[in-house]
């Protein structure tokens, strides 16, 4: 097993601050001048039992842009993905993390070329637990960050990677230390500070326990139920912000064993927002979840994958009430075992409301 660490430090470079407005626009044509699509990317990492392959979609209309593995083809422990700009090319990069049994090596593949742009191990190469992975930029520089969660069997151990160099530079549990379920995270600034915060949830065994830390102290900032406490499947996060209040809100997804439910909490406040069915309310295989804040028709999206024995349709929600758009992803015709996402919109505050005015 990797050693305790407990210990926290932040890079002191200076944050970037950029008007909203210009940081869309440049973004915007960024996006006009490359081959991905503006609309928003989705990537799908195919769940255990199959190879470790991913997949780029065009959030639009489904259409794959590319099709990669992201470890040995022998490998059918999964893999767990997320997106971030790690080399500011305006094509967002691909993090992958392989489910169990695969030890918890992290890979950084290049948007444009799909070359590989850094890899290491996020925790002592002898665990075998798997690794749940998000992108945010903690530190307050220029590049995205890095930030696991170690998976089933390995604790509640979360850490943060310098998105530019690699390095680690925080490091804690964000649960009781004996809890052996692991632990699920995301990534967003809920307290308006210009850094994104820790969201985890708890693994599978910890019940629907959604936590938020602070990203400069390391600080508990909230810490809710997302689902009722007699569920004990874990509870799978996601952050953007989708009340147009510049700060990220927290999307949840139900763990396995209850219904396939999605409850947004407001960042800001704790409240929750609203709740949705991803898919038939039979489907008690847990619901993972990503989000993004705009894209280029300028709203915000909830995506969802089912989880063990849901297939790959991948669902992109817009707005409460909306009918979802449904892109299927099928890696093996007949696979059923599930996959997990991950979503890059654009930079800034959607203009575009996820919630009714009702809410």
């Amino acid at each position: 097993m990797y050693p305790f660490i407990f210990r926290r430090c932040h890079n002191s470079a200076r944050p970037i601050v950029r008007h909203r407005t210009e940081a869309l626009r440049r973004a915007l044509e960024l996006l006009e001048t490359r081959d991905l699509p503006a609309s928003g990317i989705i990537a799908v990492g195919a769940d255990l039992g199959s190879a470790p392959q991913v997949r780029l979609l065009n959030r639009a209309n489904g259409a794959v842009i590319r099709t990669f593995t992201a470890y040995d083809p022998a490998f059918s422990g999964g893999v767990r993905v997320a997106l971030g700009d790690f080399n500011n090319d305006g094509n967002p990069d691909i993090v992958t993390a392989p489910g169990p049994g695969g030890g918890p090596h992290i890979k950084v593949f290049d948007g444009a070329t799909f070359g590989l742009l850094r890899q290491f191990f996020a925790y002592d190469p002898a665990f075998r637990g798997g690794v749940y992975v998000a992108v945010g930029n903690v530190n307050g520089d220029a590049t995205p960050d890095i930030i696991t969660g170690a998976g089933q069997g390995g604790g509640p151990h979360v850490k943060v990677f310098d998105g530019l160099t690699g390095s680690a530079f925080d490091s804690f549990f964000a649960y009781d230390v004996t809890f052996r379920g692991g632990v699920t995270v995301a990534a967003g600034d809920v307290n308006g500070d210009a850094r994104a915060d820790i969201i985890t949830g708890a693994g599978q065994g910890g019940g629907p326990h959604v936590k938020v830390f602070n990203g400069t102290t390391g600080s508990l900032l909230r810490q809710f139920m997302a689902f009722d406490t007699t569920l004990r499947g874990g509870v799978f996060v996601a952050a953007a912000d989708l009340n147009a209040n510049a700060r990220a809100d927290i999307v949840t997804g139900a763990g396995p064993g209850g219904l396939p439910q999605v409850r947004i909490f407001d960042g800001a406040t704790g409240t929750r927002l609203g709740s949705f069915s991803a898919y038939d309310p039979s489907f008690v295989g847990g619901v993972r979840v990503a989000a993004y804040s705009i894209d280029a028709t300028g709203q915000p999206a909830v995506i969802t994958a089912p989880g063990t024995g849901g297939g790959q349709n991948v669902r992109v929600f817009a707005g409460l009430g909306l009918p979802p758009t449904t892109l299927v992803s099928q890696f093996t015709p007949g696979f059923t075992t599930g996959a997990f996402v991950g979503g890059f919109g654009l930079p800034g505050q959607t203009t575009g409301n996820f919630f009714p005015p009702t809410l």
